[in-house]
């Protein structure tokens, strides 16, 4: 068996968080994605191919050194994920998965059996993907974002396929994205009379494309995790729930700890810090004397030294929060808090989500900052701000003109 794992989408609904990193790069409990579906894959499949962009290339390669992967850069020119198949040798059958997507790896071993197959998993705004029309257990196409889907039943983004699927390649035209979309090349190969079974999965499934998609798929994983402790624990610490405490973390005496939490190598928390259920904090971060972090994605080298709150927010690598620093992740009308995804105001169907900030920024102390705001990688925020409006990559914010 092989496999085929499609890492070359830009990301560019998660801004801020992929100013400073590729999207296969974003962490799932300090892991990057990319290693999570690669360890998955290589236990179902003795040949796995990654197909990313050509600028990721080099940094995807040096994160897979030492697995057996062909690291394969897609063709410059027109986008998309059926692009990627004039990179790749034909294979005879192969399980093809799309990189931005989470799942259990149990499903996996299903596909074998399958000559060509596609993971249909049932969701609640399925307008927002391809929708599959089904016959019995059978394809009869895939609708991209109909306004008005005819069930729940949506493509999860992973497939067993068998080499016919490449003759049917360089049959499609590019889509009205102007890209070269899979999802036509299964179209025209289900029309031309290819049969395509359809899996119905009802386990944990998330596709990453918005920011607020990092919070729920580390919540996912957290939701999973077996109580591992490695690092070291002080006195006066108090520990309920599950967690996990790598290898070189400290957590100092007085702090509390809810899990589901998971802290990374050479953190450190504490002293009087307070961990909430939902807390990831990657590897050389910090929860300061008097911090109260919940329900956030603090990533690699982040610093949040003291007096703080962080609510339900995705802080990338090497932030620094100044003392007092506020995130407010509670609307006054207690609406679901909407987020610019790409110039648009979307919802995020959550009542509690408070700031994505990009790798490298800076607050000053007393900063405030309000639900569904985005601060971008090398911004600096003034002392005392209240900052309403997105932040731009490497803007300087002060609360006057």
């Amino acid at each position: 068996m092989k496999a085929v794992l499609l890492a070359a989408g830009k990301g560019e609904r998660l801004h801020p968080i992929t100013e400073t990193r590729p999207k296969p790069l974003v962490p799932i409990l300090d892991k990057p994605l990319l290693l999570w579906h690669v360890e998955n894959l290589q236990r179902v499949a003795d040949e796995l191919y990654v197909v990313v962009r050509s600028q990721d290339k080099e940094m995807v390669s040096s994160l897979l050194n030492g697995y057996n992967v062909h690291v394969i850069e897609q063709k410059d020119g027109i986008g998309g994920t059926a692009t990627a198949f004039s990179s790749l040798p034909t294979m005879e059958d192969f399980i093809l998965v799309y990189g931005d997507v989470f799942y259990n790896p149990s499903l996996l071993q299903k596909l074998a059996n399958f000559d060509n197959a596609i993971v249909g998993k049932e969701v609640n705004n399925p307008s927002e993907f391809g929708v599959l029309s089904i016959n019995d257990s059978f394809l009869l196409s895939i609708i991209e974002k109909p306004e008005n889907p005819p069930s729940r039943l949506i493509n999860a983004g992973i497939y067993k396929l068998s080499k016919q699927i490449f003759y049917y390649v360089d049959k499609i035209s590019p889509s009205s994205r102007g890209e070269m979309e899979f999802t036509d090349v299964v179209n025209t190969a289900v029309k031309d009379g290819l049969k395509m079974e359809v899996i119905k999965y009802d386990d944990f499934w998330i596709d990453i494309g918005k920011p607020w998609h990092v919070i729920e798929a580390n919540r996912l994983a957290l939701e999973r995790i077996e109580t591992r402790i490695d690092g070291e624990i002080e006195n006066n610490v108090i520990i309920k729930g599950k967690v996990v405490i790598e290898k070189g973390a400290v957590v100092k005496s007085g702090t509390y700890i809810e899990g589901p939490v998971y802290i990374g190598k050479n953190s450190v928390i504490g002293p009087h810090s307070y961990l909430r259920e939902g807390t990831v904090m990657g590897s050389g971060t910090k929860a300061g004397a008097s911090v109260e972090i919940k329900g956030s994605v603090i990533m690699e080298g982040t610093k949040v030294p003291h007096l703080s709150y962080v609510g339900d927010s995705v802080i990338c690598e090497d932030v620094n929060l100044g003392a007092g620093t506020l995130i407010a992740n509670l609307r006054f009308d207690e609406n679901d808090v909407k987020m610019s995804i790409k110039g648009k105001m979307e919802t995020s169907g959550r009542k509690k989500l408070g700031t994505i900030i990009g790798g490298h920024a800076r607050t000053g102390i007393n900063v405030t900052i309000l639900p569904g705001v985005k601060i971008g990688s090398y911004a600096r925020i003034y002392p005392g701000a209240i900052v309403n409006r997105d932040v731009q990559k490497g803007e300087f914010f002060k609360p006057w003109p």
